[in-house]
């Protein structure tokens, strides 16, 4: 035992002093070669990478130079000590010690809003925010895109009429938001879903459409509940903005009532019209989905008045069963055109409210609850 020197935190691990260690200091020290004397200014470096986020908790794992922990698996094997800790677990500890009292926030090792890896080899800190899940609601005018679409050129490579972006450089809601939200949490690195989707001319009214925003490595985590983008077409507007516990794996089902101009092929009589509307009152449909399995939809009212061959349909369905479909008959029974018995063609269609009918899901809160 006499053979290992160590330094008095490397001693403590093992059982401290009264197993005849002799205490030396520094690089003298048979484990650590004097990393442990770094802690504090580990620590240091660490509260001030954390300064740059916001974060109510943290976490701080830790790696050591090359042959550290190797020497201390050799010195408790050859000596049949188990140890109080390993050197990385008592680094970690300490440093997060002196950043916590440093900064007043507290250690949560399962959910930490800010992740610190301090490498004492290299003598730097690198830090991960957890990612934040924004939900809220939109609405927009018409000539906006739901989603950016992919640059005709370049398909996406990049190029001068994207101005090196991949994207057409029309607005978007993606685009949008994406912009607003990186202003918001100092990270542009993020990823949408979108409970359903209409077309660029559609317009979308209150309470608007539900989105998340999936934002990675956010320094800020502060979002508003209401907000607005202007844009030379008009304003994107967000509403009922919240933070989400964790990703969620499953949307929630939902329900959207739109208003829908199209043509007929034939002038409609009002006793087709009165038909359409007892024909869809909380009505099955068949949705032959391409590449999927067959699924039945509701459609749980429907209403029309005819301008000539110009039909307005008010309308509720089910999310997930397409407008234009439904219009024509396309892969959908019954449809518009199926109960008029005419041809109709779908030619514009607003969103006028979306509600959710179901919950979101997230697997890692019920794996906590478990655990727990």
């Amino acid at each position: 035992m006499q053979s290992y020197r160590l330094c008095p935190l490397c001693s403590e691990r093992q059982g401290g002093g009264a197993l005849g260690f002799e205490v030396v200091t520094g690089r003298e020290c048979f484990i650590c070669a004097g990393m442990m004397d770094m802690v504090g200014r580990m620590a240091r470096a660490a509260a001030k990478t954390a300064k740059r986020y916001q974060f109510r908790t943290f976490s701080v794992g830790v790696s050591v130079p090359e042959g550290v922990q190797e020497r201390e698996d050799e010195l408790r094997s050859n000596l049949k000590l188990k140890g109080n800790e390993t050197i990385k677990t008592q680094a970690a500890r300490l440093v997060a010690g002196d950043v916590s009292k440093a900064l007043s926030r507290s250690v949560d090792r399962q959910r930490p809003d800010l992740a610190l890896l301090v490498d004492f080899g290299a003598g730097e800190v690198s830090a991960t925010s957890r990612p934040l899940f924004y939900y809220g609601r939109y609405t927009k005018p018409a000539g906006v895109s739901q989603r950016r679409e992919l640059c005709r050129d370049c398909g996406g490579g990049g190029c001068k009429k994207c101005r090196n972006t991949g994207f057409e450089l029309k607005p978007s809601v993606e685009g949008l938001l994406r912009k607003k939200l990186a202003g918001f949490s100092g990270s542009d690195k993020m990823t949408f879903s979108w409970l359903g989707s209409e077309d660029r001319e559609s317009r979308v009214s209150s309470p608007g459409r539900p989105f998340v925003a999936d934002v990675k490595s956010p320094k800020k985590r502060k979002f508003p509940k209401t907000f607005g983008v202007r844009f030379r077409g008009g304003t994107v507007s967000v509403s009922s903005g919240r933070m989400l516990p964790a990703k969620p794996v499953r949307l929630p089902s939902f329900r959207f009532a739109t208003k829908i101009r199209g043509t007929a092929a034939s002038k409609v009589s009002a006793e087709s019209l009165a038909e359409l509307g007892a024909r869809f009152r909380r009505a099955e449909v068949r949705f032959d989905r391409p590449h999927n399995r067959p699924t039945t939809k509701t459609v749980y009212r429907a209403s029309a008045t005819a301008r000539g061959r110009t039909l307005f349909v008010d309308a509720e369905l089910d999310g997930g069963l397409p407008v234009k479909r439904f219009v024509s008959g396309e892969l959908v029974s019954p449809s518009v055109s199926e109960v008029l018995k005419t041809e109709v063609v779908c030619r514009s269609f607003d969103i006028c409210g979306v509600r959710e009918t179901g919950k979101f899901e997230f697997a890692e809160i019920t794996r906590i609850q478990k655990k727990d």
